[in-house]
């Protein structure tokens, strides 16, 4: 089986920009009334959710293989 880094990499890139880790605590930026990294927070939560559904559905999931052999 073909192991996909490429997924792997994403997923880490969007944790790495989804985290607010690095945003100033003084940070005053607001968005419609929110602060800047939890929007920011938001956008990467629904990035990630349409990547996961584009991974599985554009993978085709066969149920009879076993992943021990």
């Amino acid at each position: 089986m073909k192991r996909p880094y490429w997924i792997c990499a994403v997923y880490v890139v969007l944790v790495v920009i989804g985290i607010p880790w690095y945003w100033q605590e003084e940070s005053t930026l607001t968005v419609m009334g929110l602060p800047l990294w939890v929007v920011i927070a938001i956008a990467v939560s629904i990035c990630a959710s349409m990547f996961t559904a584009f991974l599985l559905l554009r993978y085709p999931w066969d149920m009879d293989v076993k992943l021990d052999e």
